[in-house]
């Protein structure tokens, strides 16, 4: 019965999520947030692999926190050891390190070691451990994420429904991952080593190198497609590439080498303003302080098309009158480019500013 069950649910995933009917879904964006271009950012496509990438950020938190250590040694359940599809080889009993687990799900995808590290991590509770990758999801404002593996196996091989998500909420989680160091040194592995250097893997990304790329992570399976999201540093810029949906990894590859072809022989990075640079200044009437000098308080750089029209504009209030409490928003301070906002800064009196006396008003 739950064989048909199963078989059923299969069909409907084939209708519903069939590589080739729907389009493929990518998007561009810088390392801090700013998108640069996208298409069907907020569509929900499976993930396979790339689900990985929340298990493995977990761990990575875990090891943060202290909870673990990359040298603690995991005893592999046989239930976890013998998890199909892209694997390494395991034996009965085995045991191996958080590290050489991460390098295993992280470079080669493999689908045993991402299930052990959630065991370990979730405490021997793998459906806790998703439990905790949604929670974390919902945290970094990943709303159209839902996972119900810790590896992304296709139903067939789970009996659960499909981890998906969107490339808009892969790009948050991509820019999460940034924040760890260590993963980004192992994900950028063209080749590891585990078990003391008895087992050498390739990895699945064969774009590393490229446009200075170097990471995240692949996913494929035959309801998914080709997945992938990247990180690539080049020229002072650092940008993410995720792709959604392709039909075969050629293609997939093909995307992001264009977009970042593309975005690298069109945009910039330029520094905006420089720390110390005067900004504009307010006039108090009556106040012991008749003016106030606003001036930037750190360097400001952005990512400009090349040939954009960059402008400044600064809106002051006129007719200040002492007193002026502490904290009091005076005005604003803008940097447009080709007519839209790309930075915003309210300028505020920071300390109190008090009215003069009558004998110095009198006199001076």
């Amino acid at each position: 019965m739950k064989k048909i069950i199963i078989i059923m649910y299969l069909a409907i995933c084939v209708l519903s999520f069939g590589v080739g009917n729907r389009p493929v879904a990518r998007l561009l964006g810088t390392s801090n947030g700013k998108i640069i271009n996208q298409e069907n950012g907020d569509k929900v496509y499976p993930l396979a692999s790339v689900t990985k990438m929340m298990t493995l950020l977990l761990t990575f938190e875990a090891i943060e926190n202290g909870d673990i250590s990359m040298d603690d040694m995991v005893n592999i359940p046989e239930e976890v050891r013998k998890i199909g599809g892209s694997r390494i080889w395991m034996t009965k009993g085995d045991r191996l390190s958080v590290r050489d687990l991460i390098k295993a799900a992280a470079v080669y995808s493999a689908n045993n070691a991402a299930y052990s590290l959630a065991y370990y991590v979730g405490k021997g509770d793998i459906d806790s451990f998703v439990k905790s990758m949604n929670k974390k999801a919902n945290i970094l404002g990943m709303e159209n994420t839902h996972y119900y593996t810790p590896a992304g196996l296709p139903p067939e091989m789970t009996g659960k429904q499909m981890d998906v998500s969107t490339v808009n909420d892969v790009y948050k989680l991509s820019r999460e991952l940034l924040k760890y160091d260590d993963y980004l040194k192992i994900a950028s592995m063209k080749e590891a080593t585990i078990r003391n250097g008895e087992q050498t893997f390739k990895n699945r990304n064969k774009l590393l190198g490229i446009y200075g790329i170097y990471g995240l992570k692949t996913g494929h399976h035959s309801l998914a497609g080709y997945n992938i999201s990247i990180v690539s540093k080049k020229n002072n810029l650092s940008m993410i590439e995720v792709v959604l949906g392709a039909p075969d990894e050629k293609t997939r590859d093909k995307i992001v080498l264009k977009d970042l072809e593309d975005f690298y022989n069109n945009y910039s990075y330029k520094k905006l303003l420089s720390k110390g640079d005067k900004i504009g200044m307010v006039q108090i009437k009556n106040g012991i302080k008749p003016n106030v000098k606003f001036y930037s308080s750190r360097d400001y750089f952005g990512v400009i098309k090349k040939g954009a029209e960059v402008k400044r504009e600064i809106k002051i209030q006129r007719n200040i009158t002492a007193p002026v409490k502490a904290k009091t928003v005076v005005g604003e301070y803008r940097i447009l480019i080709d007519g839209k906002v790309y930075l915003k800064k309210e300028l505020t009196i920071e300390e109190p500013i008090e009215k003069k006396s009558f004998f110095d008003r009198m006199f001076n």
